[in-house]
């Protein structure tokens, strides 16, 4: 298989952040449920693309990009990436019954961005299915053997290169409680501006 159709480097970290601080995510995810906001891509809003709810990462913010920079080392060493001097992105979201995000990649208008990753996290019992993350090779055919499904697993951080075309399957959470979504914190790795090539 030639490069263009192979599977995109990735790993997973699981039981990267603790129940401790996923109980804490839900509790501020819930006491800001008002302040969620519908989910954009490049040229604003477009639900036939992308249908979720986003929301600020608050006083999380820097907890998170410690953990994030305390993990680069494996990261780098998983993905064979370069190490670099990291600058970071994220936002938390939301996906209810319904919510996916079609195939896409993150460098469109973000080319600093090297690595992404997403940290799953939701309520227990879980209440909803779907949300699987797919991989796509940098050709993006959809055949079999281009691609790899990746489950949307409790406390776990998933990263991959930021070039990489991939999507979020439809969920499917029939309660309709907005507990009972699929959380995720996505997490954009970017190279700092003065360490980049020109």
């Amino acid at each position: 298989m030639d490069s263009f159709n192979k599977v995109p480097p990735h790993g997973l970290l699981r039981n990267w952040l603790g129940i401790e601080v996923v109980q804490q995510l839900l509790a501020y995810a819930q006491s800001n449920k008002h302040l969620f906001r519908e989910s954009k891509v490049v040229g604003g809003l477009d639900r036939t693309r992308r249908f979720s709810q986003r929301l600020e990462l608050g006083n999380f913010k820097s907890e998170i990009e410690t953990r994030v920079q305390g993990a680069l080392p494996e990261i780098f060493a998983r993905l064979r990436a370069k190490p670099f001097i990291p600058t970071f992105e994220l936002e938390l979201v939301a996906h209810g019954d319904g919510a996916f995000f079609a195939r896409h990649i993150d460098t469109l208008m973000h080319r600093r961005r090297v690595i992404s990753a997403v940290y799953y996290f939701f309520s227990l019992p879980k209440a909803f299915s779907g949300g699987v993350l797919r991989l796509h090779s940098m050709a993006a055919t959809g055949q079999e053997g281009t691609y790899v499904d990746i489950p949307p697993d409790y406390n776990t951080l998933v990263f991959f290169p930021s070039t990489f075309p991939h999507e979020v399957l439809p969920v499917k959470s029939p309660s309709g409680a907005f507990l009972d979504s699929r959380f995720a914190i996505n997490i954009w790795i970017y190279e700092s501006a003065d360490n980049a090539s020109p």
